[in-house]
């Protein structure tokens, strides 16, 4: 993959192309948290949270990290420095032991008062701007990476990493879009970008807008490419078979739905771009390269959210082989550890378009596509 790594023109067109997202309005002072998961067999009409985590800046989160060794809440400074050298496997937010206390969350996220005032907090995508090169030399690739402080679903876990792409194709120095990803749940959506839901500089809907909409469902921060009806069952499209008449006997998949706002209903937001760096000098013991100063989150290659810490019970359960399984997929809400960052994507970070070209989902096509278009 090409680097080449410009500021000023990266910054450019991360700018040009950055998506316009359709939100439920954020979490304010005073609100109280409902539970997003339904009864067994319920059917649900009205989403379940009324308001939702929005992406900020990555501090929010760095300062709010729990490291165990200071037994608390630490300086950011420590944090990137711990981060950066890889001395844990993961890093805990606000407590220790995973999501037991969701409404901890919400309050905690309440409490930071005036985000969008504040430099540190405000609303923001990170960009990696990478050049193709081999099949890909003529495309581009914008990632925006989108930090959300919890995922709060039907599963639930600290922090969540999600990700909006723009696909450019260059033809006599001139780039032209060729296609956006959308990040949902387990899978990677791509469009071409004619059939892409745009918006021009001023937020109209537009055929030649050069901003994607992207529609973020409420609590799980799935990026969708549509309005979709009020609610929808995410899961069952992507099941097969045997597997789905069982979840659907045993009503499971009754849990899994999105709630995703209408363009003229939701909270629509331009968040700021900040392009993401290459890393500097390669580390003498590893070989790889590093980010240095406010970037050395980027080294970190665990968990972004402590592993959930069962119960005596729990624990017990979770020793029976399938049982196990089946009691931790039933549990309501299903509760994860924190997700991986951006740069431990494997192929969806080293080598974006050739990612983008094998394995997005694409409902007529799945095959390989990009290199050959045009």
């Amino acid at each position: 993959m090409g680097r080449g790594f410009i500021p000023s023109e990266y910054q450019e067109l991360a700018e040009k192309y950055k998506p316009l997202l359709v939100l439920y309005p954020e979490i304010q002072d005073g609100q109280e948290r409902k539970d997003h998961y339904h009864p067994i067999g319920e059917r649900p009409g009205k989403r379940p949270l009324d308001q939702d985590y929005h992406p900020r800046d990555i501090r929010l989160v760095l300062d709010r990290v729990w490291l165990r060794e200071l037994k608390g809440i630490a300086p950011r400074e420590e944090v990137l420095k711990v981060m950066s050298e890889n001395s844990v496997d993961y890093i805990d937010l606000i407590d220790l032991g995973g999501p037991k206390d969701v409404d901890k969350f919400w309050r905690e996220y309440a409490g930071v008062r005036d985000k969008d005032n504040n430099p540190d907090y405000r609303r923001k995508v990170y960009a990696r701007v990478a050049r193709g090169d081999n099949w890909f030399k003529d495309y581009i690739s914008i990632q925006y990476w989108m930090a959300y402080f919890f995922d709060d679903w039907a599963n639930v876990h600290e922090m969540d990493w999600e990700m909006v792409a723009v696909i450019l194709k260059k033809t006599d120095a001139i780039e032209q879009p060729a296609a956006c990803i959308y990040n949902a749940h387990v899978g990677s959506f791509r469009k071409p970008w004619k059939d892409v839901d745009k918006v021009d500089d001023a937020e109209n809907r537009s055929p030649v807008g050069l901003h994607p909409v992207a529609y973020i469902a409420n609590g799980s921060h799935a990026a969708y490419f549509s309005e979709y009806p009020p609610h929808f069952n995410v899961t069952e499209p992507y099941l097969k078979g045997a597997l789905k008449t069982v979840l659907r006997a045993a009503n499971v998949a009754m849990e899994f739905w999105d709630y995703v706002p209408r363009f003229d209903e939701g909270v629509r937001y331009f968040p700021e771009v900040e392009v993401i760096p290459e890393p500097g000098e390669r580390d003498a013991a590893t070989g790889e390269r590093r980010w240095s100063g406010k970037w050395r989150w980027l080294n970190f290659k665990g968990n972004w959210g402590s592993p959930v810490e069962l119960s005596f019970r729990e624990k017990i359960i979770a020793g029976i082989p399938l049982v196990g399984r089946l009691a931790r997929f039933f549990s309501k809400p299903l509760r994860e550890a924190g997700p991986k960052g951006p740069n431990t994507r494997g192929l969806c970070w080293e080598e974006p378009l050739l990612w983008a070209d094998l394995h997005c989902f694409k409902a007529e096509d799945t095959s390989p596509w990009l290199h050959k278009q045009g």
